[in-house]
């Protein structure tokens, strides 16, 4: 009884452990500024002119809506799919993250409830609900933290569903 006792407080530690470490949009916050590009810069990556009509509407219909000073785009690329580009609502600058260029999820109940992706204005953290990337490591599904670190994403976290 004792050995169970102490297998069920080990447990709940490391539950309470677990939990703390899951990042947090409040852990990696920023000041958002306004927009001020007028145009996207499609010289700024290589496969930007490939998804020049999506990224120039997100210019002019988005708002600053990611890590404080960019805009985050999406669109569709096939049944449970999604792609991204990240533009410099300053400067008009593309990013095309890897992580970003395919985001899929097939039916995993545990990741319904959730956007595919997910992230604020005010913070440098972006959350994927499913698969990303071209990576194999990333082709697992769950939750992936990463953070923005103005060029690329840094993972931070993984949980599998």
């Amino acid at each position: 009884m004792k050995k169970q006792i102490a297998l069920l407080i080990i447990g709940l530690f490391s539950m309470m452990s677990f939990a703390q470490k899951t990042p947090t949009y409040s852990n990696y916050t920023v000041k958002v500024v306004k927009k001020t590009a007028k145009k996207v810069n499609l010289k700024s990556h290589p496969k930007a002119k490939e998804y020049r009509t999506r990224l120039q509407g997100a210019l002019a219909d988005e708002d600053v809506n990611f890590a404080g000073k960019y805009i985050l785009a999406q669109w569709g690329c096939g049944t449970s799919c999604i792609q991204a580009g990240i533009i410099d609502a300053q400067t008009g600058t593309v990013y095309l993250p890897v992580v970003l260029q395919w985001v899929t999820r097939g039916y995993n109940p545990a990741l319904e409830d959730y956007e595919m992706v997910e992230f604020r204005k005010n913070s440098k953290l972006l959350i994927i609900n499913g698969a990303a990337g071209y990576d194999k490591k990333e082709t697992q599904e769950g939750f992936w933290y990463y953070e923005w670190t103005g060029k690329d994403f840094k993972l931070l976290k993984f949980i599998k569903k």
